[in-house]
């Protein structure tokens, strides 16, 4: 009664005033308008101006209800008296202090402060024009609620690693060792994925597809500062709303956005040895309706250097030198050194309409460069022992690269939740140069006694430019809360130009020739039209189901324009090559508790590409060459996953078993060149098929609230049928192999996070040999202090065991190669964080007012 009673007063009150303001605001304009006709419209347009211009303000100060510490970035809202509308809304600063402004000069209120991890804090508020216009509220002390803690830490400490039957998200803020680093080091360290030495991500030893904010890119992960990503998702087997070609996985990059109002951004400086050096720096600014993001990055690696060999054994080599057949060894030592300059920029600029409806754009900047120097030293020896040549070849390259693209996206929702329409335009533009130079110094067994040959010399210069164009629209309506329908088109064309000049020079004039086998000019055009629908729903049992079709029309062509060569293929092509464009997708899941069971089957294809198709020659040397094969057919592959996701405690166990059967295979081959069995030719060919059978288990425990770990372990098993090649049968090629990662985290005292991360990747069958094992160790040790800085010192490849080879076995030679990307280092980073929770930004720029500390977020529309 109470209540009602307080409450009849202040509105008695506030009509009372409004009473006055009128009275008085008549007695003027008569007093003013004395002699016109327009006092009534007077009156009323002054007393609203008046009404306008009286605004309510309330503030005061958010303390930890224990420490009395002030607490920052509480949300702090003024709603209306009877309902849930909010009027105002702000945050809490670094000091606790908050400031909320315009609010309506009459009326009871209600203040509510949150906070993750305290209890709701709720009072009653009368603003009363004119003496209590301004308030302040004290003090406001927040209680922990130890509930809600408790789920906070279980959750928290889920964060770095979150596992579902679909996917597994990997959030990066959490990996110390990535700091400073591109998305690369961002990849090493995910289960179930693998970097190779040039540093591609495979998945289940299948190459993976990159997505940014789930569109495709045309950026490397070496392109990306691992400090802009939020977070990586790993999709083992997408469905039918994925393009078709991603057989071996989609990982896609989710790039850190500013959700909240008002600006926030980083700063972040490195440094490591082998003159590595990293500055990246970005900012967020969000005012409703804008929301604008700016970021700036450079990577310099100046001095990464590495050693390899190859060694080669020739079976029945006719030796021109001695004049004899029989068995030849050819070894040879790399020692390389590369550097690498990387600069990334972007801005990105959105706009609300309205509540439902969102434009943006954006343009993107990548410019770079990548050279090397590799020193090789070499020796020839016969069968019987006898070294009869010898010398050094110097391989040294450089190249330039520009990438610019531009994007538009469109957003609209509806009031059915989850229903949504999306358009994305795409366009890129790509131009690169490079320029080799191979200088070789020879030495042959003359008389006893070695003697020089004059160097030999070969040019390389040549560069590629390409432009792509992308069109994406998707549509999501969720039928009710347990059925969706989905369905979609893309459109995808890329044209490229490529040229390369070769020359060598004549012996013994000098004279430089053009090199006919490898000065090639070419141009591509890659198109690949798609529609998917997809359904969504659960049957009986609470059976949860989804079934997809994707359809996609392929047309590729390749054109030597210098050799009058061309290659093409088309799908469908008239009426036929219909299994190579439709697409299938089933999932079916089925939760209980904390349990979680899934099973998926999806079709993909692997469609040869240019390198692949054209029979030119690439690469080559005295002993060695590479050429394509126009006969390629494209691999389709048939994947099955059986998944079960387990919550227990504070821990998540998720397993997988999986199978993998691909049709004509694409893979590297070998033989001796019909010209000069002493040359050994490589090339890509189809085998018949390959399955593949594994199990796959991931592992994640909370063991203590200063430790944690994940434990990865793939194994599995490879049956590569390979057929008949080149009119020969090829040995097939089977066999074990398995991998397995490890990452602890923990917190030693003056809250300094250490971090290790280990990686063994076991031997695989590959056709006519195996992979070399790999296996590496990274230690990483961080600390923030006051949410501000965080330092960080990351030793990379503790024991300088991280490599890249194979040892390959046929009738007419034995191969091993061994190869490094990089060698260990030593990095040191420091981040600066600063931001602003501010809903006025602009406006209070604008008018120059920088008087209120926290103003208002001007109405329901623009909480966040």
């Amino acid at each position: 009664m109470q209540h009602y009673t307080t409450y009849f007063k202040v509105k008695s009150f506030n009509y009372l005033f409004l009473l006055l303001i009128s009275l008085s605001n008549a007695n003027f304009a008569q007093f003013g308008n004395s002699g016109g006709g327009g006092g009534n419209r007077g009156n009323a347009n002054d007393m609203m101006k008046l009404m306008k211009d009286i605004k309510g303000r309330v503030y005061g100060k958010v303390v930890d209800g224990t420490t009395k510490k002030p607490v920052e970035f509480a949300s702090v809202i003024v709603l209306w008296y009877n309902k849930d509308s909010a009027i105002a809304g702000g945050f809490t600063e670094a000091n606790g202090d908050f400031n909320l402004e315009n609010l309506p000069p009459m009326g009871g209120y209600r203040l509510r402060v949150t906070l993750i991890g305290y209890k709701n804090f709720d009072t009653k508020i009368y603003i009363q024009a004119p003496n209590k216009l301004e308030q302040d509220l004290g003090n406001i002390r927040l209680d922990v609620d130890e509930k809600v803690l408790k789920e906070i830490e279980v959750v928290g400490e889920k964060s770095t690693f979150q596992m579902g039957v679909d996917r597994k998200i990997y959030n990066v803020d959490k990996d110390l060792s990535v700091r400073g680093g591109t998305g690369i080091d961002v990849l090493k360290n995910i289960p179930s994925l693998t970097v190779d030495g040039d540093g591609n991500a495979t998945l289940r030893e299948k190459g993976v597809m990159i997505y940014i904010d789930g569109k495709p890119t045309t950026l490397t992960m070496q392109q990306i500062p691992a400090d802009q990503i939020e977070r990586v998702e790993v999709i083992s087997n997408p469905g039918a709303k994925y393009e078709a070609a991603a057989s071996g996985g989609i990982v896609n990059v989710v790039l850190k956005k500013n959700l909240k109002p008002g600006y926030n951004g980083m700063v972040m400086g490195s440094i490591g040895t082998g003159d590595r050096y990293g500055l990246t720096s970005s900012v967020n600014i969000k005012e409703n309706p804008w929301n604008l993001s700016m970021i700036f990055t450079g990577n310099i690696t100046n001095t990464n250097q590495t050693k390899g060999y190859t060694r080669n054994t020739t079976y029945n080599f006719n030796n021109p030198i001695t004049g004899t057949k029989g068995d030849d060894f050819f070894a040879q030592d790399n020692s390389l050194t590369n550097k690498n300059q990387f600069y990334f920029g972007r801005v990105g600029l959105d706009y609300s309409i309205n509540n439902r409806n969102t434009i943006g754009g954006g343009i993107a900047i990548v410019n770079g460069l990548m050279g090397f120097n590799d020193q090789q030293f070499f020796r020839n020896t016969s069968g019987l022992g006898l070294e009869y040549s010898k010398g050094k070849r110097v391989n040294e390259q450089e190249s330039n690269f520009k990438n610019y693209t531009g994007q538009i996206t469109y957003k609209k929702t509806f009031p059915e939740a989850g229903k949504e329409l999306t358009i994305d335009a795409n366009y890129n533009v790509n131009d690169a140069t490079n320029g080799f130079v191979f200088t070789t110094e020879n030495q042959i067994l003359t008389n006893n006694a070695f003697q020089f040959l004059p160097n030999a010399i070969q040019k390389n210069v040549g560069g590629t430019s390409s432009q792509q164009y992308v069109f994406q629209t998707d549509f999501i309506n969720p039928i009710s809360d347990t059925r969706k329908f989905e369905t979609g088109m893309r459109l995808f064309l890329k044209n490229s130009n490529f040229i390369n000049d070769a020359q060598r020079n004549l012996i013994p004039s000098g004279d430089f020739v053009t090199d006919t086998s490898q000065t090639n000019r070419y141009i591509i055009q890659d198109m690949v039209n798609a529609a998917y629908v997809t359904y969504t729903g659960k049957t009986f049992w609470d059976l949860g189901y989804q079934g997809g079709l994707r359809f996609e029309q392929t047309y590729y062509t390749g054109e030597l324009t210098d050799k009058n060569l061309s290659f093409k293929y088309a799908y469908p092509d008239g009426g036929t090559n219909w299994l190579y464009t439709l697409f299938p997708s089933l999932y079916l899941s089925k939760k209980i508790g904390k349990h979680e069971i899934q099973f998926n089957l999806s079709r993909k294809i692997d469609r040869p590409n240019f390198f692949q198709s054209m029979p030119f020659v690439m690469f080559s040397d005295n002993r060695n060459y590479r050429i394509g094969n126009p006969a390629l057919k494209p691999e389709l592959i048939n994947i099955g996953e059986l998944n079960y996701n387990l919550q227990f405690g504070k821990g998540n166990w998720l397993t997988s078993a999986y199978t993998r059967f691909s049709q004509n295979p694409i893979t590297n081959f070998q033989y001796p060149s019909d010209a000069d069995p002493n040359i050994t030719v490589s090339t890509w060919v189809n085998a018949k098929n390959i399955w593949r059978y594994g199990y796959e288990n991931t592992l994640r425990l909370n063991l203590h609230k200063n430790f944690n770990t994940t434990l990865n372990f793939d194994v599995f098993y490879v049956f590569l049928n390979g057929g008949i090649i080149n009119n020969q049968p090829v040995q097939n090629a089977k066999g074990w192999s398995y991998k397995a990662k490890v990452a602890f985290n923990y917190t030693l005292p003056w809250k300094l996070q250490l971090q290790v991360n280990g990686t063994y990747d076991a031997p695989k069958i590959i056709l006519n040999g195996l992979t070399f094992n790999n296996y590496f160790m990274d230690i990483s040790l961080g600390k923030t202090v006051n949410t501000k800085l965080i330092f960080n010192l990351t030793l990379s490849d503790v024991f300088n065991t991280k490599r890249f080879g194979s040892d390959i076995t046929t009738d007419f030679i034995a191969q091993e190669i061994l190869r490094r990307r990089e060698g260990r280092f030593l990095r040191f980073s420091v981040t600066y964080l600063f931001g602003k929770f501010d809903t006025s930004l602009f406006k209070r720029f604008g008018k120059g007012n920088k008087n209120a500390a926290q103003p208002s977020m001007g109405g329901q529309d623009g909480l966040e």
